[in-house]
């Protein structure tokens, strides 16, 4: 039996990494049998959002380093320094066959030279294209080289790193339950945004690009879905108000049951400044609703087929965007046409053939 421990940083929060790892530990736990322990440095003692399987066994190693000030702090060193004894101690005692980091965290930088005899896996959820070339990126590189396997979600992201190690794996679709994706002839006009409410979301090209389709299309209404507690909120909420949209635009906080706000959509708009493989949109695709996506580096254009599924519209073109969404509003024969693409593109991420993937280059 496979031993896996995996590293995040938390799982109380609403999120594409936090979902993912739940998935594969599920999976590979109730499915494959195998042992899975995940290790949180940050849990604060907050339920897990989404539902973890009684065979995962959830360790809370409640280092909770301080977010507000440098990793190579005095303060945050110390917590390193016990970081890596836990971590350490637990994968001995536990004779761990793989340990995969699957959050950005402290201990990606010294998993590899841990005197552990564990196969390490890093994860990559964001997307190197953005990254300068600095002495601090030949640094990183030099430790991902010591990884056994750098996990990367398309063949162009592989294309951003220099080492030998890099297998691409990309995320995968849970199968969807009792909630079959719905006729485009019975939704309302409506579309929508789920996600982190972040400023790479870069929601004010939303606002921009929606305060000019509620011109023209005053019977569309957007939902937008995510935490609503930070300033970034605060920031849309008021540019909302600004542009007196609070009738054609509303926040509807988080949600555990996404499919069947999806299910009410006739298309998802992204306008994000980057993107490595936004799982959101495979969601998406899985309820049958198109995406309009801004055509950032990597992720949207390693899902989308323009003008098949959805659409690429020219980078942080306000124009461009409103035009293609007045083109799907046009013609219901075009949004069941993409609709139908949607769910068919969904197939190919199936959780079982991801998995199996898995299973394949990196436990096997």
């Amino acid at each position: 039996m496979k031993k896996i421990t995996i590293l995040v940083d938390q799982l109380h929060s609403h999120g594409g990494i936090e979902k993912l790892v739940v998935i594969k530990a599920n999976y590979w736990a109730d499915v494959f049998g195998y042992q899975v322990t995940i290790l949180a440095t940050e849990q604060s003692d907050k339920p897990i959002i989404y539902q973890l399987s009684d065979k995962v066994k959830f360790i809370d190693l409640k280092i909770n380093y301080h977010r507000n000030i440098s990793y190579f702090s005095f303060k945050n060193l110390k917590k390193l320094f016990l970081n890596i004894k836990l971590v350490t101690s637990i994968v001995k005692k536990n004779k761990s066959d793989v340990v995969i980091v699957a959050s950005h965290i402290p201990i990606t930088y010294i998993l590899p030279f841990l005197p552990i005899k564990a196969k390490t896996v890093k994860e990559f959820h964001f997307s190197k294209s953005i990254m300068s070339n600095t002495f601090s990126k030949k640094i990183l590189e030099f430790i991902e080289s010591k990884y056994n396997a750098l996990i990367v979600l398309s063949d162009e992201e592989r294309n951003f790193y220099r080492s030998k190690n890099v297998l691409v794996i990309p995320n995968p679709l849970l199968e969807i339950k009792n909630v079959e994706p719905a006729n485009i002839h019975e939704k309302e006009d409506v579309a929508i945004f789920a996600g982190r409410l972040a400023p790479v979301k870069n929601l004010e090209l939303l606002i921009e690009i929606w305060q000019r389709i509620n011109r023209e299309k005053p019977n569309w209404k957007l939902r937008i879905y995510g935490d609503t507690s930070g300033e970034y909120y605060e920031k849309i909420k008021k540019l909302v108000d600004d542009k007196i949209l609070g009738d054609s635009v509303f926040f509807m906080g988080e949600t555990s049951n996404l499919n069947c706000e999806f299910n009410k959509a006739k298309v998802f708009l992204m306008t994000s400044l980057n993107e490595c493989f936004p799982m959101v949109i495979l969601e998406s695709f899985g309820m049958g609703v198109p995406v309009i996506a801004n055509d950032c580096p990597t992720g949207p254009r390693n899902i989308i087929t323009n003008e098949v599924n959805g659409f690429l519209v020219k980078y942080n073109d306000i124009d461009d965007f409103v035009k293609t969404f007045n083109k799907f509003d046009d013609s219901i024969d075009l949004q069941k046409r993409m609709s139908e693409q949607a769910i068919e593109t969904s197939q190919v991420y199936r959780v079982d053939k991801i998995m199996n993937m898995w299973n394949e280059k990196v436990f096997k």
